[in-house]
């Protein structure tokens, strides 16, 4: 008898459980009916991420029946309006930004522009991670790598140490074992990069591949600086297949353990868990809204997304890399090729 009851009260609070959650979700979307939802994007307007907000907006407006608002702040590669984000937060779950990639990496490596713990913001999904190549200029009489190494000292371009593509561009001098290259920095975006590598005032950079797919390309690709090959150029190597360093090989992990949140979808410190259960809900279906996925696809993004779980857990692991590893990353971007 004892077995039955306890048989029955165990369904009893299961069935109790999922009815608290069910009416919870009600709640929630109750909440959001009608409302105005903030989404911050940390670049200027016309950029990718900027691009990419303006066509989630509308799909998550959907989901929500609520008004979505795309708010442009930029400055310091994103960090301006993360930390603005961080140490004024907005904590009733109505004000979002889609983070720049990189800032688990950009704390692990003890950037002084961070005031914000990655930690304690709230993941909810991480959109797409930007895939990157080694480029030169389209013109460029550099055929190959070979070409490349040959040169006395081959000049790479970035924005900053710390923008999303500097450390892989600066990285890229290990991994070709180029040790006398220098880096070119101080150009505003990648607008200006790629025009400053086609008219060979720099060498190369590294930046997305979605440059070299444009239909007038300033840049074509020499190597993929990921750990495969990028479909759309099957004859251009990963990195990963040249005689790499162990110790250059390790360094790259870093950082591509430190980008793989991607740009991804976070609410402030503070925002009640029932909120941020709520959103990662509906965010993981509206990356799956044919509508949504129809507008990217065009638009030439590269939709991968990641579980506001998947993220949080790449996040921790991203701050976990040993000092003395983060010590030798340090010198190899901020004082030998500068």
């Amino acid at each position: 008898m004892r077995i039955i009851i306890s048989s029955i009260m165990a369904v009893f609070l299961m069935v109790l459980t999922f009815s608290n959650f069910g009416l919870a979700a009600e709640d929630m979307a109750a909440f959001y009916r009608g409302k105005t939802i903030r989404l911050i994007v940390p670049y200027s307007p016309g950029g990718g991420t900027d691009l990419h907000a303006r066509l989630l907006a509308p799909v998550l407006k959907r989901y929500l029946k609520a008004t979505v608002v795309v708010i442009n702040k930029p400055g310091g590669g994103g960090l301006v309006a993360m930390n603005d984000f961080y140490e004024n937060p907005q904590k009733d779950g109505l004000t979002l930004a889609i983070s720049p990639e990189g800032l688990p990496f950009s704390q692990a490596m003890g950037d002084p522009g961070v005031r914000f713990d990655v930690r304690k913001f709230g993941w909810i999904i991480s959109l797409y991670k930007d895939f990157r190549c080694l480029m030169v200029g389209i013109d460029s009489p550099y055929k190959s790598l070979e070409d490349l190494k040959k040169l006395k000292q081959p000049k790479a371009a970035i924005s900053s140490v710390t923008s999303p593509a500097g450390p892989a561009t600066i990285l890229a001098f290990e991994v070709l074992n180029m040790e006398n290259g220098k880096i070119v920095a101080g150009y505003p975006g990648s607008t200006e990069i790629l025009l400053a590598v086609k008219r060979l005032e720099a060498d190369f950079t590294v930046i997305t591949k979605s440059h070299a797919l444009r239909k007038n390309p300033l840049v074509r690709p020499l190597l993929a600086m990921e750990e495969t090959r990028a479909p759309e150029f099957p004859h251009i190597p990963s990195y990963t297949e040249l005689n790499v360093k162990p110790e250059v090989k390790r360094m790259m992990e870093i950082l591509m353990l430190g980008q793989a949140a991607g740009r991804a979808i976070v609410t402030p410190p503070g925002v009640a868990k029932e909120k941020i259960a709520f959103l990662r809900k509906i965010m993981n279906s509206v990356v799956k809204d044919p509508e949504y996925l129809d507008k990217v696809e065009k638009a030439g993004f590269f939709a991968k997304p990641l579980s506001g779980e998947e993220t949080t857990a790449k996040v921790e692991k991203a701050l976990s890399v040993k000092p003395s590893e983060l010590k030798m990353l340090k010198h190899i971007l901020f004082e030998k090729y500068l």
